[in-house]
């Protein structure tokens, strides 16, 4: 390879420049992963006989509360702002129910290896997305390398 070929660091550095991508892609992307996640779980419950009787898959509840959940998830694509808003606002909710209440009634009898993973990754994910919700609405531009 001839010195000729290989990019100077000026030019990397332009190029990266001009590639950036959407937080609202990825925030998406990881609702749907956190939801998809969820609801899985959820199904797994009930076939194992170890759902909360108030939320499984024989509820009403249940189901419009993942309708909303993939709603949100298609909004956090959304470049207005009141769509990060309601977003964030959501995932404000979600994580205080997933930290305050859910554990609460998620006892020792549905802590399986998939509970106790689905629980955890649920949590994160929804921390992570609330992140980059909030580096969207501050403005921040996301670069690649």
């Amino acid at each position: 390879m001839s010195a000729a070929s290989i990019p100077s660091t000026t030019a990397r550095q332009a190029s990266a420049a001009t590639r950036t991508t959407s937080y609202g892609r990825h925030l998406r992307g990881i609702l749907l992963v956190a939801f998809t996640l969820s609801a899985g779980h959820t199904v797994y419950a009930w076939l194992a006989g170890i759902e909360d009787p108030t939320f499984t898959v024989t509820t009403p509840l249940t189901w419009a509360f993942y309708a909303v959940a993939f709603g949100v998830a298609w909004l956090a694509g959304r470049p207005a702002r009141w769509a990060q808003v309601t977003v964030l606002g959501y995932l404000t909710v979600l994580l205080g129910i997933s930290i305050f209440y859910y554990p609460t009634n998620f006892g020792p009898a549905q802590q399986t290896t998939f509970g106790w993973f689905e629980n955890d990754v649920y949590v994160g994910l929804l921390l992570t997305a609330a992140y980059l919700g909030v580096q969207r609405l501050r403005g921040v531009t996301l670069r690649g390398a």
